[in-house]
């Protein structure tokens, strides 16, 4: 089976949730027009990235009502265009709040929920004044697990930023039976970093995570400049072989597609054997004898 697939990037959020979905959807036809059936959106599309800065509510980012709201306009589109979309939001529960991933099928029902599951960073800034993550102060580390999706015919796993680092989160999603990981991330430029060498990591990870496990990866990301912050961008496509297909071209809101073959991607998997050689029971600490 061949099909289209974009990965969704996006510049700065808007002012409000409602104005970023305003530019979300139209971004969804230009999908569709270009027959596109499976979009990915950046981690925390729906918001700025409030997880470098001290807060008093968090959740002022997570209104449920906000949250539905886009969630319904954008299952709209799923639905009129036959498309599946896996779009990250901030999560409000009882329990607190989740970086999360909701996935929806062609049909715009929403058929599941990734949430974060490796939170970076710390509790509070660091006394030195100098940019530091703070998710661990926003967010409940995720509960759901490696979860795969049916979007009808395709199987979705998601990984959402830092997720995108660890190789033991592709391989669950492979062992669970995803057919593509989706990847959502706001990865800025810190420290002694530079752009290119912020990319370089992240790219590195996921076309790692991708020949490992003889996957494709959509990954969306947030570009540009936001709250005085600068994002990577660099969307993009990466094959069953670990190599890039198609990468963003700017540092603003835009569709990057590429064709998804997943015959080829099974002949891959045929050939490197990674699912019936695998050794688990190796993989384990032992003492050198």
């Amino acid at each position: 089976m061949t099909f289209f697939a974009a990965a969704l990037q996006l510049g700065p959020a808007s002012r409000s949730i409602e104005a970023t979905v305003s530019r979300i959807l139209p971004l969804l036809d230009q999908a569709a027009e270009q027959q596109v059936r499976l979009v990915v959106l950046p981690e925390l599309a729906l918001t700025p990235y409030f997880g470098a800065t001290v807060h008093d509510r968090a959740e002022l980012y997570a209104a449920k009502a906000d949250n539905d709201a886009a969630i319904a306009a954008v299952s709209a589109k799923a639905k009129a265009h036959g498309m599946a979309i896996v779009l990250p939001f901030a999560e409000l529960t009882g329990q607190g709040v989740y970086n999360s991933m909701a996935f929806i099928d062609k049909s715009g029902r929403h058929v599941g929920t990734f949430r974060k599951v490796h939170i970076p960073g710390f509790v509070e800034p660091k006394p030195s004044g100098e940019v530091t993550i703070l998710e661990k102060r926003y967010f409940a580390p995720g509960d759901l697990g490696f979860g795969v999706y049916d979007t009808d015919p395709i199987k979705l796993g998601g990984l959402i930023c830092y997720d995108r680092r660890f190789p033991e989160a592709y391989r669950s999603l492979a062992l669970n039976g995803a057919d593509i990981v989706c990847v959502g991330y706001n990865t800025p430029v810190m420290g002694s970093n530079t752009l290119s060498s912020a990319r370089r990591a992240s790219e590195l990870a996921m076309c790692g995570g991708a020949y490992s496990n003889g996957t494709y990866v959509i990954a969306a990301g947030k570009a540009g400049v936001e709250n005085g912050m600068r994002y990577i961008g660099g969307s993009l496509i990466i094959g069953p072989d670990g190599a890039i297909i198609k990468k963003a071209k700017t540092m603003t809101d835009e569709l990057v597609v590429a064709e998804i073959d997943l015959e080829r991607q099974a002949s891959i998997r045929e050939r490197w054997g990674f699912d019936v050689n695998r050794k688990p029971d190796e993989y384990v600490m032992r003492a050198a004898v």
